[in-house]
């Protein structure tokens, strides 16, 4: 076979091909360990830097301009990491420099390392961090925000921010050459599962939904409980597991109201658990009232009648509310078959949701993009997105920002 140069290696890896970015990464990784063991002074911080180089390097392909450059763009991520950790802890430079690489070389077996994609095992090694380390190294190396940015959206101090990084980092190299040297392993419930969608054109389906759809409260029965997992993007790590509890019927300002209890968990900050209370309605599901558990007093808010109404039924077509198609579901090793995908709320703020209800009327995975018109939000970059799936819908083009996959 031809060899693939180093600029059709790094089209195909911005594709999406993770084969290719261990091309790229075998290609210059001698050189650039050579380079990074001179100036850290060991092979053992060397190391640490490559590891975050390329880690970087696979998070930001999409920013590449020059793929004919994939080397020199790589190596500069790691001088500038180098440079920085050398500017706080200043040491002086081996002069054996050969001698380090040759230590370097006995003690990590390079082949084992990328065989199987560094890249993904970084991710998964990413997603095995505990909820606080987790969300901070998402936002900072998945979503590219600043670490004052990330401090300012998890209500932390920026040395906090700091010292979770470098715990996180420590624990994901710990783990991501354990990985390395034993083969790859299962991934794990905190990397989004694998949905396969496969249209179906020329079928059409009819569904009476079983509740709201709201939180996955999907089924309003007395006793009924779901669990769901959210997985942002880019990186569909694991940001928050939800479990919604049917509670009972109560009476709520005269209508007869379904409880629904909300648990959050895996989320940092934490968000409080939530009271919902739901009316069934001639038209749909009535969402009438909210509570927000709350450290000093519980928050309330009362919707007016008909505010905010979830129909009770959907059928293939296009109407000004929704649009809804016939697909073919796989989520994970859970085969859904025949489901109808939902989309709505692209009249609102520019954030539409897709739906996706199985024959029962059961919602078992919600889907959340961006668009190029919606407002700024600390929960989203657009630009950020663009390597992501994507949905194009009358003319415009929404990035996937997050799944809400039903788990149990």
């Amino acid at each position: 076979m031809e060899k693939r140069s180093d600029e059709e290696l790094t089209r195909a890896a911005q594709a999406g091909d993770i084969s290719a970015f261990n091309d790229l990464v075998r290609r210059c990784r001698a050189g650039i360990m050579s380079e990074l063991t001179g100036l850290m002074g060991n092979v053992h911080d060397a190391e640490d830097v490559a590891q975050e180089a390329f880690l970087r390097g696979f998070l930001k392909l999409s920013t590449l301009r020059a793929p004919y450059n994939f080397g020199g763009w790589v190596r500069q991520i790691a001088r500038n990491i180098a440079r920085n950790r050398l500017s706080r802890d200043p040491r002086f430079v081996v002069l054996d420099e050969q001698r380090a690489i040759d230590e370097y070389s006995e003690s990590v077996d390079l082949d084992g390392y990328d065989a199987d994609s560094q890249a993904e095992l970084a991710l998964l090694a990413l997603s095995r961090l505990s909820s606080k380390l987790r969300e901070t190294a998402r936002l900072t190396y998945l979503s590219s925000y600043s670490q004052k940015q990330v401090a300012r959206r998890l209500r932390i101090p920026l040395g906090t921010v700091k010292r979770r990084l470098w715990e996180g980092r420590a624990k994901m190299k710990k783990e991501v050459l354990n990985m390395s040297r034993t083969g790859r392993v299962a991934k794990p419930v905190t990397i989004v599962p694998d949905i396969r969608i496969e249209e179906l054109p020329k079928e059409r389906m009819e569904i009476s939904t079983t509740g709201p759809g709201l939180y996955f409260g999907t089924v309003l029965k007395e006793g009924h409980q779901e669990v769901c997992r959210f997985f942002d993007y880019p990186g569909g790590v694991l940001t928050q597991t939800v479990q919604t509890q049917v509670v009972r019927k109560v009476n709520i300002l005269g209508r007869k109201c379904y409880e629904v209890l909300i648990e959050h968990s895996d989320c940092e900050p934490p968000i409080p658990n939530i009271l919902d209370y739901f009316n069934i309605a001639a038209q749909g599901f009535d969402w009438v009232m909210r509570v927000t558990a709350d450290e000093i007093y519980p928050q309330t808010r009362f919707m007016k009648e008909g505010e905010e109404l979830f129909p009770s039924s959907y059928s293939c077509g296009e109407n000004e509310e929704y649009s809804a198609r016939m697909v073919d579901l796989t989520v994970g090793d859970k085969r859904y078959g025949r489901c109808l995908a939902v989309l709505w709320g692209w009249q609102n703020d520019g954030t539409p949701a897709e739906s996706f209800y199985i024959s029962d009327g059961r919602q078992v995975l919600h889907r959340r993009y961006v668009g190029p018109e919606a407002p700024e939000s600390q929960n989203y970059q657009y630009a950020n997105l663009k390597e992501e799936e994507r949905k194009t819908f009358r003319g415009k083009e929404y990035r996937l920002w997050y799944d809400t996959v039903l788990m149990e």
